[in-house]
Parts: C-alpha cells; sequence; structure tokens
C-alpha cells in the first residue's frame, strides 16, 4: 500500500528539515478519525540529537510510539526511515511501514514537501487497505498544518 502527499508550505528548506528532525504537533485536529481512534501524532524527534544513516528517530502519538531507524539521510533534500517497533495499533495490521520526506525547495522562503508511506499490510488485513489510506492521509494533513504553523 502506498500514500504519497505533497505540499508548498511558506517553510525555508532547512527550518521544515529541522522540524522532520524535531517537532511537536500543537495544532488542534480537526479530523472525526483521531476521535474515532487513529493515533494523532504528538512529537518527533531524533533521541540521539544526530541524525544518519542508522540512527534513530522517534515519533509519539496519543497512546504509544514508534521507533524508526533512518536509511536515507540527505540534509536538507531528503529523509527516509523504517518502522523498527510500535506499541501503536497499527503493529496488528502492518508487517512493515516505510516513510520517505522529499523537500524541494521552490524559493528562499518556499518549499514543496512529499511525503510517501509505504505500509506492507498483513494478508489477513488487505481488505481494510482503503481505511488505512484514508487514516494515512489524514496523519499526513495533520503534519503539514502543524509544520505550517510552526
Amino acid at each position: 500500500m502506498r500514500v504519497r502527499s505533497s505540499r508548498t508550505m511558506n517553510v525555508p528548506v532547512e527550518a521544515l528539515w529541522a522540524l522532520l528532525c524535531d517537532s511537536r504537533m500543537t495544532v488542534p485536529h480537526r479530523s472525526p478519525l483521531f476521535r474515532l481512534g487513529l493515533p494523532r501524532p504528538v512529537e518527533c524527534r531524533l533521541p540521539d540529537g544526530d541524525g544518519g544513516v542508522g540512527q534513530q528517530r522517534e515519533c509519539r502519538a496519543e497512546g504509544g510510539s514508534v521507533l524508526q531507524e533512518i536509511t536515507v539521510w540527505e540534509p536538507p533534500v531528503r529523509l527516509e526511515f523504517r518502522m523498527v517497533r510500535t506499541n501503536l495499533v497499527h503493529r496488528w495490521f502492518f508487517d512493515t511501514i516505510v516513510e520517505e520526506f522529499r523537500l524541494a525547495p521552490v524559493d528562499a522562503s518556499t518549499t514543496r514537501v512529499t511525503r510517501t508511506t509505504l505500509g506492507r499490510i498483513k494478508p489477513r488485513f488487505y481488505l481494510m487497505c482503503p481505511l488505512f489510506k484514508l487514516g494515512l492521509r489524514q496523519v499526513h494533513r495533520f503534519v503539514y498544518r502543524n509544520w505550517a504553523s510552526a
């Protein structure tokens, strides 16, 4: 399953890269999906302070967290990581999740960000794929709104 989204944001590329490495989600959510149990992101950070291939990234959500391993580190234009472990509800549905962020400066103060989420769904849950895609799209939108307000 793949979900891709893009936004042009009035944020310089270096500032947006910094948000990929350390950000808090403080904008109120508007989606009923979060009220229905979709894990709402709260914070993402590099627990060791430094990034790089093989380093960790941790994202907390309401109800748990996801530990990720960085697999591509190309500041300030590309970051990719894979889920190592999680205690969130999606651990029951996905074998793997890989995320990629590509940042493209439009000008000195504007950046185009493209986020791609690849998830391998456990076979017995294939029929739920449309629901998972809907949830992931909502998470993408929520994160973009938070970054735009940072």
